[in-house]
């Protein structure tokens, strides 16, 4: 059920606030204009790092024995990534032989949602409605319902226990002859689902503590034999790790253990842990040797590089995942970058829309007007920072691209319409 609330702010209070927009809207359209900047010089940089280093590897195709001939020199290279490590989270005790080990947690929480409405008063006067619902869902950290807006659902979340995700890596992984840094591992996705074997010992002495926790929640509500037999079918079924106890709360199915009393029925508080892992095999990778490990490149303009990825990959398909890569984070960077420009002016503008607030249809003409105006400023003045950007870090492509913007100013000024109206009667 839905629970709503409504609230009323003052004209002068809507005036104090946009006053103290209009220097955030200063300080966003500063930042803005930093950010497109410094990104232009961020995606120069590194696509000429890119072509430096892409001139200057060389190939490794003997990775069994450590070359001294390669020490210092930049190198692409394939091989098997492996380990004799054994990776352990006590937590569960759980113990796996991999390159990493990774631990995901969530938690079954009431969630809230709000959506709001808002209506100018004459006078300049703001009613908001709030509407606020709430939903079970799965959340990756426990939600403090202490803070609900509906009393009826405040303090209702709850954790069976406070468990972190956690990464561990491996501290020796050879690669041949060589040893890959810790930057390396840590570069390594463990996307293989672990098999989980959780000690009988160990999974009593959880079970008996959750179990407290549960039953200080819920009360004593043990499933009946029917209940139960039917359960133990369905872990049966979906479990890949045999565990001769078993839990009434600590459930092991595959790569997961559910703390909780049913995991098909979830109940708030019941907390689902998956594991995965990074399992021996091929990788690629682009660094310099450095003795028998390797470190990251130096180009000239000071940017580095050390690339590692999993699986068999040429020298090419990596450089152009790393070119493909700080095109795709240069066009993100510059989006967020005119939107910022754009909101920067609309909070500085905005205190205009705001004194006209006491007759609520001309405020929102005059509304649309400046999100047009301020759409259309911010766009011409993101693309003349960047030219002038590529005019400092490159010169040609800056200059067209500020003569294009002229153009453009040009064509949409009185005397450019007179002059492009005239050409077209001739």
């Amino acid at each position: 059920m839905a629970y709503t609330e409504t609230t009323t702010t003052s004209y002068g209070s809507r005036l104090k606030n946009s006053v103290g927009g209009v220097f955030t809207g200063f300080l966003m359209f500063i930042i803005a204009t930093c950010l497109l900047w410094w990104n232009e010089g961020r995606a120069v940089k590194t696509a000429k790092m890119l072509e430096e280093a892409q001139g200057n590897y060389v190939e490794m195709t003997d990775i069994t024995s450590v070359n001294p001939a390669l020490n210092g020199k930049l190198v692409h290279a394939t091989g098997l990534a492996t380990t004799k490590d054994t990776l352990s989270d006590n937590s569960f005790g759980i113990r796996v032989g991999a390159i990493a080990l990774q631990r995901k947690v969530e938690y079954y929480q009431w969630v809230e949602q709000a959506r709001r409405t808002k209506k100018d008063n004459f006078g300049g006067s703001e009613e908001t409605v709030t509407t606020y619902t709430y939903e079970k869902v799965w959340r990756s950290e426990p939600v403090n319902s202490g803070e609900f807006h509906d009393p009826s659902y405040r303090n209702k979340n709850f954790v069976l226990a406070d468990i972190k995700k956690e990464r561990w890596d491996s501290r020796n992984v050879t690669f041949g002859a060589y040893q890959l840094n810790e930057g390396q591992v840590k570069s390594l996705s463990a996307q293989t689902p672990t098999k989980v074997v959780v000690p009988d010992e160990k999974l009593r002495g959880i079970d008996e503590q959750i179990m407290k926790i549960y039953k200080s929640r819920h009360g004593d509500r043990k499933k009946g034999v029917a209940e139960k037999e039917a359960k133990n079918v369905n872990d049966t079924m979906k479990s890949t790790a045999a565990n001769s106890y078993d839990g009434e709360c600590v459930h092991v199915q595959g790569n997961e253990i559910y703390l909780g009393m049913d995991s098909a029925s979830p109940e708030i508080g019941d907390v689902r842990v998956t594991y995965t892992q990074c399992d021996p095999g091929d990788v690629s990778l682009i660094a310099v040797v450095n003795g028998k490990t390797f470190s990251s490149y130096t180009a000239k303009n000071g940017k580095k590089l050390s690339v590692i990825r999993q699986g068999a990959q040429t020298a090419d398909q990596m450089f152009t995942d790393q070119h493909e890569g700080n095109n795709m984070l240069t066009w993100v960077l510059r989006v967020i970058g005119v939107l910022l420009v754009i909101s920067g002016l609309r909070g500085i503008l905005g205190i205009a829309e705001t004194i006209l607030k006491v007759i609520p249809f001309v405020s929102n003409i005059l509304a649309f007007g400046v999100s047009v105006i301020c759409g259309v400023i911010g766009l011409v003045w993101s693309v003349i920072i960047i030219a002038l950007a590529w005019i400092f870090y490159r010169p040609l492509t800056g200059i067209l691209l500020l003569a294009l913007v002229g153009v453009v100013i040009f064509a949409f000024s009185s005397k450019g319409k007179k002059l492009i109206a005239e050409k077209i009667k001739r």
